[in-house]
């Protein structure tokens, strides 16, 4: 379990680094409301708000192979309402980022 939890926030660390670094090499580009966009910073917000709601059913699957895989009711839920938590909190900002640009 320890391991486990290592490679968790190892994990969580290297994805930071290589966001942060994907964000500010692209951040002045112009944004995209339309068509394909190979990078989530070059979309609307939104693009962003809609494609939040498409990762809706992998947020499903997540949860669901998590159950699976450890058999443990507590986890999932723990691990269902953060994951859930964030996937509001990020659709709702850029709703409202999205509406605040429209005016």
């Amino acid at each position: 379990m320890r391991y486990l939890l290592i490679f968790f926030l190892i994990s969580i660390i290297v994805s930071l680094i290589i966001s942060l670094l994907l964000e500010k090499l692209l951040e002045n580009g112009e944004k995209i409301d339309e068509g394909f966009a190979f990078c989530f910073w070059n979309l609307s917000n939104r693009r962003k708000f809609i494609r939040t709601f498409w990762l809706l059913p992998l947020l499903a699957v997540v949860i669901c192979y998590l159950h699976i895989t450890y058999k443990s009711y507590l986890l999932t839920c723990i691990v269902g309402v953060i994951l859930s938590a964030i996937f509001i909190l990020q659709a709702v900002y850029y709703y409202r980022k999205w509406k605040m640009e429209k005016k």
